[in-house]
């Protein structure tokens, strides 16, 4: 069975994944595997939205999808009416730079 995809989603997602960044709505059109971090993920939203806290970090390397794992945790926070902060943080190279 095809799901329905609403006009206006399709071309989000259309104009997100031509300009090469992850789109912001329309996520679980495109999610494929990850089916136990999401189930975890929501596990934890629910215990959220009951009064309970949840901290996880997402690690992984360039292109591994952590951007795109992040917004779909986002778009589920926010169907459940949550309040969400998003950062990325970037890691400096600790050496020093060099002085020719």
């Amino acid at each position: 069975m095809t799901p329905n995809i609403k006009p206006r989603e399709r071309a989000a997602i259309l104009a997100s994944l031509r300009a090469g960044v992850v789109p912001r709505i329309g996520l679980q059109h495109l999610q494929v595997g990850r089916l136990e971090e999401v189930k975890a993920v929501l596990t934890d939203l629910d215990q959220i939205a009951q009064g309970g806290a949840a901290v996880r970090v997402v690690v992984g390397r360039f292109g591994a999808g952590k951007s795109f794992f992040l917004n779909l945790c986002r778009m589920a926070a926010l169907k459940k009416r949550l309040v969400v902060a998003q950062a990325d943080l970037t890691l400096s190279d600790p050496r020093p730079a060099l002085a020719w």
